[in-house]
């Protein structure tokens, strides 16, 4: 998927820093922010002033077919948070390129990945975890009542690495259990959880004298980092109630270094 950018004049300096940066595609500039207006982005929050640019954008990104057409769109309200690029390509094109955990017992068979497993502070990412039940059982779903126990999934059980997680199962469906004469929400067959992280904000490097050691205390070291997890459930069949699970397992997360982007080099005089 790629899209053609447009690119109002000058566009010297989108063109070094596409090529500075290696990214293989062309960037915007958007002298103006004539863009942002045309597309609804200008965040009128932030009161005109010196010390900044004019034209903020909301933080966000659109994800655009071939034919030029925004398939999906993705933003955030707040400028340390920011969208993988990834996350979108994954949930629209069903495409999970991140590290993959799979997780089997005798009532069923777990697969975690993710759309990524390169992240920087403040990042989300998407996920999907799937669960083949086994013939014959059924898990109990959001909304069961004690003493039953719900499906579910924590991320990062007991750290700090995550500011937000969020999951969305598919749908459950009830069921009538003449035995007790209840009728409850279960899962049954394949069950699928698609959901998104996010890694707390981490701050760059201080360019401040004094600051760099409260920098220092909340900056996520660069580096693999490994999240406990926990999948939680509930497996009956129509003779048998099994005791709630919990299931352990870990997946990593490659943080990136946070830098202060270097001075852009001058532009050269033109020949012309």
């Amino acid at each position: 998927m790629r899209a053609a950018a447009v690119t109002p004049d000058p566009p010297e300096v989108a063109a070094r820093a596409a090529v500075g940066l290696d990214l293989g595609f062309p960037l915007l500039a958007d002298v103006g922010g004539v863009v942002i207006e045309r597309f609804g982005l200008r965040n009128h929050n932030i009161v005109p002033n010196a010390r900044q640019a004019p034209g903020i954008p909301f933080p966000g990104q659109y994800l655009i077919g071939a034919d030029g057409l925004v398939v999906a769109k993705s933003f955030t309200g707040d400028l340390r948070h920011r969208v993988s690029a990834t996350a979108l390509v994954a949930e629209h094109f069903d495409r999970f390129d991140g590290r993959v955990v799979t997780i089997t017992t005798d009532e069923l068979r777990a697969s975690f990945t993710t759309s990524t497993g390169r992240l920087h502070g403040g990042q989300e990412a998407a996920f999907r975890i799937t669960l083949d039940i086994a013939d014959g059982w059924h898990v109990y779903a959001a909304g069961v009542s004690a003493p039953y126990r719900p499906l579910g999934l924590e991320l990062d059980a007991g750290g700090d690495l995550l500011a937000s997680q969020i999951v969305q199962w598919s749908d459950a469906r009830t069921r009538h259990f003449s035995a007790t004469d209840e009728t409850l929400p279960v899962h049954s067959g394949r069950v699928i959880g698609n959901g998104r992280f996010r890694l707390r904000w981490s701050p760059p490097p201080s360019i401040f004298g004094g600051l760099q050691d409260a920098v220092d205390r909340r900056a996520i070291p660069p580096g693999t980092h490994s999240l406990s997890c926990r999948l939680r459930y509930q497996a009956c069949r129509d003779d048998v109630c099994a005791e709630p699970r919990e299931l352990a397992f870990v997946f990593g997360v490659d943080v990136a270094a946070t830098a202060i982007p270097a001075p852009p080099a001058p532009i050269p005089p033109s020949n012309g």
